[in-house]
Parts: structure tokens; C-alpha cells; sequence
């Protein structure tokens, strides 16, 4: 799940009791300021995950405060794990038995790098949100300095770089490769799966074409989604794709890898919300 924005919408609540599954993915977007959106997750759980694991990237609601998002992101980190949660910011985790057979849980927020239609209106959306982007207000990089687009340009590349390398290590060690000290994943077993957490969508396809909001602003789509269909096409493309920033669910196959997101802030004509979903990857 994610976008649930519980700020602005009150009325929000988990499923009572919660559905069957074996770990809960959160692609952001639940409240403004990383903190709180983990206090208000662990008290709408009230510990009726028990011992299932409950992962989340941040969304950039989450990182609008007055603390600089490294800082914000090194707390929302020692918060998560005093709640038994795993927030991952261009990280994994492994789940499963020990012996192998498992899924590992590649995660980051993986801004936007404007190029949805290309390089060139790239530079058009990002002069476009310079002006008018909410985040750029509400984020700051460091103390006296905003964040900006180039800023989620930077960000996306160091994401992007981080997903392909950790999904390439993941299935050569699946596949009996031996470990070298360098390896961004070092805990895989044979037969692992890879399987793919972010905020910002990876493809165009995330993204209804008849949604009025993209009548508005041009650059607006560019800063929902970036076209990382080519790392679903590759030799470690991940089983499942979850993601949040979306104004409608999504469920959708590319290459080897199943695509879903489901967002609370949805728009009527592209199906509902469901907050008992459950995916088999």
C-alpha cells in the first residue's frame, strides 16, 4: 500500500483483522515528516503483524520538515528499527529460511530524473517544478539549502545505480556465484528472488493516460515516474515491482517482472483502493 497521506485523510485505517501474508510492503506516502508516519504505522499495526516483517521507503511527504533529509533519513532509521521495522533507503533485506529459497527486498525512494519523455524535455520539466514543485519548499537538502530537481536528479542516478548493481549481485549469488567482499547484498542463498521496493514508479505504465491532473502542468508526469523498463528486461530483473507516487493501482507485467501499486489517493475511473491487498511474487 501507500499514498495514504493520513494527514489528510483521517479517515484512513488498517483492516481489522489484517489479511493473511507473510510481509507488509509500504511504498510511502503515508504521512507528512518520516516520523510520524512511522508512529502512526506501528499504532494502526498495534503489533497485529506479530513476528511478519513490515518494510517502507520514504516518500517525499515523508521528508517534508525542517530537518535536512540526510539527518531525517539517519533517524527515521533508528526509529523503524526500535518499532521492528526495516525502513530502506538504497538497501535490501533478506526474508526467508536461511537455507535459501527467500526474497530479498530492494529498496529506495528513487526520485525522479525528469526524462519520462526524453533528455531533452527532461530540461523543460525540471525548469517547470524549479517553480512550482511542492517538494522543493517543503524539503530541505541541508540546513539554509532547499531541495531542487537537480537534487532528485542526483538522488535517482545514485538509486538506479544502486537497484541494477544489487539486483545483478543477487542473482549471481542465487545462482551459486561466489560471494566477493564487495557485494552490496552480502546475505543471499541459493534460489533467492529479488524483489523490488520504491516511492517514484518505474515506467510510464504506472501512470493513466486520461488522468485530468496531467492537463495542468506538463512536468507533472515526470515527477511521478522514470523509465527503468530496461532493468526489468535485464539478466536480474526482480520478480515483483512495488511502488507508490500513483494516482491509480496498478498491476501490470514487464519483461519478468510483475508491477503493482496500490495507492490510497486514487482517482475513481482506474479502480479502488484495496486495503487488504495481497500479491504472491
Amino acid at each position: 500500500m501507500s499514498d495514504m497521506v493520513v494527514d489528510r485523510h483521517p479517515e484512513f485505517r488498517l483492516p481489522d483483522p489484517l489479511p493473511e501474508f507473510d510481509v507488509l510492503l509500504v511504498a510511502g506516502g503515508v504521512a507528512i515528516g518520516l516520523e510520524a508516519a512511522l508512529r502512526w504505522l506501528a499504532q494502526a499495526l498495534d503489533g497485529r503483524q506479530g513476528d511478519r516483517p513490515v518494510l517502507m521507503v520514504a516518500g517525499s511527504t515523508e521528508l517534508w520538515s525542517g530537518t535536512p533529509m540526510v539527518e531525517a533519513v539517519a533517524r527515521g532509521r533508528e526509529l523503524a528499527r526500535e518499532l521492528g521495522f526495516h525502513l530502506l533507503a538504497d538497501e535490501a533485506v533478506r526474508l526467508g529460511p536461511p537455507t535459501g529459497d527467500g526474497i530479498v527486498v530492494v529498496g529506495a525512494t528513487l526520485w525522479t530524473d525528469w526524462c519520462l519523455e526524453g533528455r531533452f524535455e527532461g530540461r523543460l520539466a525540471r525548469a517547470g517544478a524549479r517553480h512550482s514543485w511542492a517538494d522543493c519548499r517543503r524539503i530541505l537538502l541541508r540546513r539554509g539549502r532547499p531541495w531542487s530537481p537537480l537534487d532528485a536528479l542526483g538522488a535517482h542516478a545514485r538509486s538506479r545505480g544502486y537497484i541494477e548493481d544489487a539486483l545483478a549481485g543477487i542473482v549471481c549469488r542465487s545462482l551459486g556465484f561466489a560471494r566477493v567482499p564487495s557485494t552490496l547484498v552480502p546475505d543471499v542463498r541459493p534460489g533467492d528472488r529479488a524483489v523490488v521496493l520504491t516511492h517514484f514508479a518505474p515506467s510510464r505504465r504506472s501512470l493513466p493516460e486520461k488522468w485530468p491532473g496531467w492537463l495542468g502542468e506538463a512536468w507533472l508526469a515526470a515527477s511521478h515516474a522514470s523509465d527503468l523498463e530496461d532493468v526489468m528486461h535485464a539478466w536480474g530483473a526482480p520478480a515483483l515491482w512495488v511502488h507508490g507516487r500513483a494516482v491509480a493501482p496498478a498491476d501490470y507485467r514487464i519483461g519478468r517482472t510483475r508491477v503493482v501499486a496500490n495507492p490510497y489517493r486514487r482517482w475513481r475511473e482506474t479502480g479502488a483502493f484495496d486495503p487488504a491487498l495481497v500479491i504472491e511474487a
